[in-house]
């Protein structure tokens, strides 16, 4: 039994190194290539999202690829209501119009974002597809898209169900997240569903679920296999199929292909998150000595934070790579406080939460010699408060001044962005924190 445990880690220890050489090819290459300029992670909102995949399935789309990227859509939702085999009516309609459409019969549908037609639409459609004057009957379906968690509104999936039935096409009501959730009740029939006709009831199992994470990377990488020769629609596409792994979770292509169908994947990439975590944060405390931004006698102290801030030496930082509070916090000399008991540092963390993953940084105000926070007196708050840019609410637990960077994906921010490009973004956030306090501490004088 020993053995094959002994076995087992030795694999598993391969296949990380494995893992890490490629992702360390990945990183290399995006940085010589330009590929860590992503406009879409920059423009990165729902209408973003939405205008994007509806040009995409727009058969008069700019892409001038006409109807073969709606066939694509179209082929992968019939497949996933073949294999689902709902026993609703009305989803057993849409899947026998969906295979008698014929392909030259596509370029009978219109697509439209951000439908709001006065008298017609109640509310705002996402994305809308209807077709007009096919030979089955005519389908419309509606895309409530869903990419950043945004609350879902009374009754919204069920005005749009009304709206498809006035139509007098076969409905259908996607529901498209990050990865396939389910509509809440609330939204189908609001909160009082009894005063709805049952023929005009949004039943949810009637509700189509799409993931960007599995449908959407899918059907992009369909579509890009589509236009092999068409350099500038490929880039593009594979750009936003980035942007949306990134958004969902997904590991890269090239990393994906390595573990495909090994068992303990889940470990493994576990393993290399956290040495790519642990690299980071060595790299970071280097760069900032590097940088001059704090000096040979500046004290650094990596930490994780539960109720009290708990120092961790270098050598056991690898045990708590995972904790939902990991930083580093170190002293610069700023002058804005001069007492015997208490002085201010800069101190970057990196958090996780369910839906959040995100760096904070700035201004904390910490018990001398420990860099632990403690509570902002009275008597210290007037001398610190000119520095303060904002009151955050946890000003008084010793946080002076507090700003992050989001990732809206998760922990493979570090296996999908550089420590590179990580390190840039916070030293260049860094800069701007000192610089505002040297010119508010200037103006002062």
């Amino acid at each position: 039994m020993g053995d094959l445990r002994n076995n087992q880690d030795k694999l598993k220890e391969v296949l990380e190194k494995i893992v890490l050489g490629q992702i360390s090819k990945l990183h290399e290459s995006a940085e010589l290539t330009g590929e860590t300029f992503n406009v879409f992670d920059i423009l990165n909102n729902e209408k973003t999202h939405s205008a994007i995949i509806a040009e995409l399935l727009n058969p008069q789309g700019s892409h001038n690829q006409e109807t073969s990227f709606l066939k694509l859509f179209l082929d992968q939702l019939l497949e996933k209501l073949q294999k689902e085999q709902k026993a609703q009516k009305e989803l057993m309609q849409l899947r026998e119009n969906l295979e008698q459409i014929q392909e030259d019969e596509l370029d009978k549908f219109r697509v439209k974002v951000e439908t709001t037609e006065e008298g017609k639409v109640p509310g705002q459609i996402d994305i809308l597809i209807e077709s007009v004057g096919i030979k089955s009957d005519d389908v419309c379906i509606v895309i409530e898209n869903k990419i950043h968690y945004a609350e879902d509104q009374e009754r919204q999936l069920g005005r749009y169900y009304e709206y498809a039935l006035d139509t007098r096409k076969k409905p259908c009501i996607i529901y498209l997240t990050r990865k396939g959730d389910e509509p809440e009740d609330r939204t189908l029939n609001g909160d009082e569903p009894d005063k709805i006709p049952p023929c005009r009831r949004l039943p949810k199992d009637t509700v189509v679920c799409l993931s960007y994470k599995d449908f959407i990377v899918k059907w992009l990488d369909n579509c890009i296999k589509k236009v092999p020769r068409i350099t500038q629609i490929r880039k593009t596409l594979h750009q936003y199929q980035m942007t949306v792994r990134k958004l969902t979770g997904r590991l890269p292509p090239e990393v994906e292909d390595i573990l495909n169908g090994l068992g303990g994947k889940d470990d493994i990439i576990k393993g290399v998150q956290h040495k790519l975590q642990y690299d980071f944060w060595m790299e970071l405390k280097e760069q900032l000595v590097k940088e001059e931004l704090v000096d040979e006698n500046s004290k650094f102290q990596l930490y994780i934070s539960v109720n009290n801030d708990i120092e961790i030496p270098d050598e056991k930082l690898g045990q708590h790579i995972g904790c939902s509070f990991l930083g580093l916090t170190f002293s610069i000399p700023n002058g804005l406080l001069d007492d015997e008991e208490h002085e201010v540092v800069f101190r970057v963390d990196y958090q996780t939460r369910e839906k959040d993953y995100f760096f904070n940084y700035g201004f904390v105000f910490c018990k001398k010699d420990t860099l632990q926070r403690d509570k902002i007196e009275q008597k210290y708050e007037e001398i610190i408060t000119p520095y303060v840019i904002s009151k955050h609410k946890a000003y008084t637990t010793g946080w002076i001044s507090w700003k992050y960077l989001e990732y809206e994906h998760e922990l493979v921010s570090f296996i999908m962005e550089s420590r590179e490009t990580l390190i840039r973004k916070l030293i260049s956030e860094i800069n701007l924190a000192l610089a505002l306090v040297e010119t508010r501490k200037n103006n002062k004088a």
